[in-house]
């Protein structure tokens, strides 16, 4: 209704005294968004109700993706008067290590919890440290008691698997009077699905209120360089499964007198696609390649241009999905037996 009321009268109505259209306008806007975040969220709900909730791994830098979502809200923390600090690393020489997620799934936690910030918060302040985001939220007078609500629905909705039991919508939609009545903006979904975002991360979604002060926080898994490498495998081998695509794995030697890190780095530089990737795994002295949508006569190819500038002779192997196999433990076996081969053949 705010949008078509907005819309009908700037469509040859009579703007109230007291207002001008740039305020029609701008009242249009703010509900248009409201609108289309609350369509979001349910198509979000629809997604984890049917099942087909599933995130596409692959490196990330999580500092870059919190940085990003704040700047795009960063008019609507100005104009609700929203002091907020970023603090994107870590005292120290402790580097921020990337994460394995999906980088569009990861935002929408992130754009999630800013639209609850702008909705209930009167301040922000945000740590990003190796596989941690932490808000830290001054909750706006009064909203203490609505927050403990809208956290303990979302966490029992969770908890009890509601996502797979065919009762979601009941178990976050409001009744009608109660959800028009309320001050929160929103559906009261947010907070569950920023959970299942999590989930499918198989991270955790963690918050501690004192007073109005609350510390919501995100943690991702710390993995190892093979355990990435196997769980990179297996969401691209889902989703082949399930749609039209495949994708191909390169184990390459380390040479000698050549650091894995080096090479790893010298590799990175040549790929195209964002959706490629490159694992170094120091402990079996190799790098791992994970090429998406490339047909397997290809994927010897690719690797031997990469490695042409190099100046030196690289051994590797290749296994292909699904051509080879659907199973990330048979596709890395497969490669590492082929790439004795070549080693075997030098």
């Amino acid at each position: 209704m705010g949008v078509l009321n907005a819309l009908a009268l700037l469509d040859g109505g009579e703007i109230p005294q007291g207002f001008t259209t740039p305020d029609v306008v701008s009242m249009a806007r703010r509900n248009a968004q409201r609108l289309n975040n609350a369509l979001s969220a349910l198509l979000d709900l629809a997604a984890i109700e049917s099942g087909s909730w599933h995130a596409r791994l692959r490196e990330l830098e999580l500092a870059k993706l919190v940085l990003a979502q704040v700047k795009t809200v960063e008019p609507q923390l100005r104009d609700k008067g929203l002091a907020t600090k970023i603090n994107e690393a870590i005292t120290g020489e402790y580097q921020i290590t990337p994460i394995l997620g999906d980088a569009q799934k990861i935002s929408r936690a992130i754009e999630l919890i800013l639209q609850i910030v702008l909705a209930r918060a009167e301040s922000l302040k945000v740590r990003i440290t190796s596989g941690r985001v932490e808000f830290c939220l001054g909750l706006s007078s009064g909203g203490e008691r609505s927050w403990d609500e809208a956290w303990s629905q979302a966490k029992a909705g969770y908890e009890s698997g509601v996502a797979s039991s065919g009762s979601l919508f009941s178990g976050v939609l409001q009744p009608e009077s109660s959800f028009l009545s309320r001050l929160e903006e929103g559906l009261g979904g947010e907070l569950l699905i920023v959970h299942e975002i999590m989930r499918i991360h198989e991270g955790k979604v963690n918050q501690r209120r004192n007073g109005k002060n609350v510390k919501l926080t995100l943690e991702f898994q710390h993995l190892s360089s093979e355990e990435g490498l196997q769980k990179v495998l297996k969401s691209r081998a889902y989703m082949v499964s399930n749609e039209l695509g495949s994708v191909a794995l390169a184990l390459i030697d380390v040479p000698a007198n050549m650091r894995t890190e080096h090479l790893s780095t010298a590799f990175k530089k040549k790929l195209f696609r964002t959706t490629d990737a490159v694992y170094p795994l120091p402990s079996m002295g190799l790098v791992a390649i994970v090429l998406d949508d490339c047909k397997a006569e290809d994927v010897q190819m690719i690797v031997k241009r990469i490695s042409g500038g190099l100046k030196r002779r690289i051994c590797f192997g290749v296994a292909h999905c699904p051509v080879d196999s659907m199973d990330p433990a048979d596709l890395t076996k497969l490669a590492q037996r082929r790439l004795m081969n070549s080693l075997n053949s030098g």
